[in-house]
């Protein structure tokens, strides 16, 4: 199975809820990066080693309720696949609908995934999360009581 192969098949596991299959290709040392502040969005930030990564899916379920996922063109190269998408959702505190371009780098190693760098759309993310514009309110206290900070 060639590197692209490999990716969509691990989209096809999460589309499918199948956390486990992710998990299964990914090097226990794995390397998880996403653009979002951990102190905006609980599934944010950087994570290392399976439990963590385990910990961001188990985030992003508690938090978000996806609609459509949609990876769009995948390009690669050695031992790196880099994929384009589109999301759509709700935020399960808020109830705001969002929409999500994203690109996610993965880098493969003796067929493991050793690193993901996540790349969304922050802004409409967080504005969905907190339930309003976040530059007209602010962030409100109530954003902040259920995320532990973390860092980058």
């Amino acid at each position: 199975m060639n590197n692209i192969d490999f990716i969509k098949s691990l989209y096809a596991a999460f589309l499918s809820g199948g956390i486990d299959k992710i998990l299964a290709a990914a090097d226990p040392h794995i390397e998880w990066k996403s653009n979002t502040d951990p102190g905006l969005l609980p599934w944010g930030g950087e994570r290392k080693g399976i439990e963590q990564v385990t910990a961001f899916f188990s985030e992003l379920a508690l938090n978000v309720e996806i609609e459509s996922f949609t990876p769009r063109e995948y390009l690669s190269g050695p031992g790196f696949v880099v994929v384009t998408g589109h999301t759509t959702g709700r935020m399960r505190r808020s109830g705001v609908r969002f929409d999500d371009d994203w690109c996610h780098v993965f880098k493969i190693v003796g067929g493991k995934v050793t690193t993901v760098h996540e790349f969304v759309d922050t802004h409409a993310l967080v504005q969905a999360f907190i339930g309003g514009n976040v530059h007209a309110i602010g962030l409100p206290s109530s954003a902040m009581e259920t995320i532990t900070p973390r860092s980058h």
